[in-house]
């Protein structure tokens, strides 16, 4: 007999923990994984499943194909690091300057291969595939959508996604997630206004764009406070201002940046207008103008209903009922897996990694760390999740 699920985990423990240090230890941006890739598909290939490189330029695909016809599910895992120094004393610290793990991503690859080595064993014992899909990009670009976009959920047509994130407010062995939105949209945003430089012991013959940008920043944040139902989550951060290099300068013009961010597309359409009608008067009323840029980058993540349900119980075989909120509060981070929610019904989870919750892991900085016993916890999850999706009767 291949073993049950919490078996297969601890045998394969000490080969997900040799990767995500060795995947710690060579952090590698946006689409710059190809180390990363490079191991993965080593890994996949030694297993001997499916491979296929060089998906969205840097991911990897891997097929598991059951003993028997049926669905195809879908495991993703992100890749990418971010551009920050680390700041952890530990053996396997990152030896690339500048470069760290400080989201979670190599435990993320470590525990899908995890899950790929269970899952390898047991395939004499489900129908369908299960593909899983190594994602570039997540912090940057959105590698999900470029992924999709190349043909991931076809060939074998793919019924359903899953994902999960290693998440430092949540506490060790708890896992959270919600029906419907579950992370924000997040946008971005620059804007600059334009005055008339001059002297500062002259500014009346100037039009100094500092105060006017200072309107403009105190504006905004009535949108979310006064233009906006108190029922519906909204965030408006002014993220950068600059202006100016001497002291004794009236500077011409302020560049100032930020972020939105929702759940809902109405708000998505409606905050930029807001925006925009707040720079117009400001600058107006002063004699001066504006240029005003909006990116949308992410769209809100939905959890499918039914496909939350499934993920829920999947996870209380794991770590039991009592350690799984299903109807929890959902977070104004943003995923590019909401790209995969958009196209399948899908499901997205978080896994807790808080060793001392009154000291949780802070995401995106450079003390960031966790313990690799939540890798446990994060296959067993995954592999248990396609399993369950592959038995359940078709709706």
């Amino acid at each position: 007999m291949p073993g049950t699920v919490q078996d297969l985990s601890r045998t394969f423990h000490d080969a997900m923990v040799d990767i995500r240090h060795r995947l710690h230890m060579h952090p590698e941006l946006g689409y710059e994984e190809h180390r990363t890739s490079r191991l993965i598909a080593d890994v996949l290939g030694s297993l001997g499943i499916e491979t296929r490189e060089g998906v969205a330029r840097t991911g990897v695909v891997g097929l598991i194909r059951g003993a028997r016809p049926g669905r195809t599910v879908l495991l993703r895992a992100d890749m990418d690091a971010l551009p920050i120094q680390e700041d952890v004393d530990i053996p396997f610290r990152s030896q690339v300057p500048g470069r760290m793990h400080a989201c979670g991503h190599d435990g993320h690859v470590a525990g899908l291969l995890g899950a790929a080595m269970i899952l390898d064993r047991l395939k004499d014992s489900f129908s369908g595939q299960i593909k899983l899909a190594f994602q570039p990009a997540e912090e940057t670009d959105g590698g999900a959508a470029r992924m999709i976009e190349e043909g991931i959920l076809e060939d074998p047509h793919v019924d359903a996604a899953f994902g999960c994130h290693l998440w430092g407010p949540l506490p060790e062995g708890e896992v959270q997630l919600c029906p419907g939105p579950m992370m924000a949209s997040v946008d971005g945003f620059r804007f600059r206004i334009i005055g008339n430089g001059g002297h500062s012991a002259m500014p009346h013959l100037a039009v100094d764009p500092i105060p006017l940008a200072a309107q403009v920043i105190t504006f905004f944040q009535t949108i979310v406070s006064r233009r906006i139902d108190p029922l519906e989550p909204a965030v408006l951060s002014i993220t950068s201002v600059h202006s100016g290099d001497a002291d004794n300068v009236i500077s011409g013009t302020v560049d100032c940046g930020g972020t939105v961010r929702s759940f809902s597309e109405a708000l998505r359409d409606a905050i930029p207008r807001e925006m925009e009608a707040i720079l117009k008067g400001v600058t107006e009323a002063q004699g001066a103008s504006y240029e005003f840029e909006y990116q949308r980058i992410f769209p809100p993540l939905l959890n499918d209903p039914a496909m939350t349900r499934l993920v829920r119980d999947a996870f209380a075989k794991v770590v039991g009922a009592g350690h799984v909120d299903a109807a929890g509060t959902p977070v104004m981070g943003s995923e590019d897996f909401a790209y995969f929610c958009r196209a399948v019904p899908s499901a997205f989870a978080l896994v807790g990694i808080a060793g001392d919750p009154a000291c949780p892991p802070m995401h995106h900085h450079p003390r960031f760390q966790w313990a690799d016993r939540n890798l446990l916890v994060l296959s067993e999850g995954l592999a248990q999740i396609a399993l369950d999706f592959l038995a359940a009767p078709r709706a």
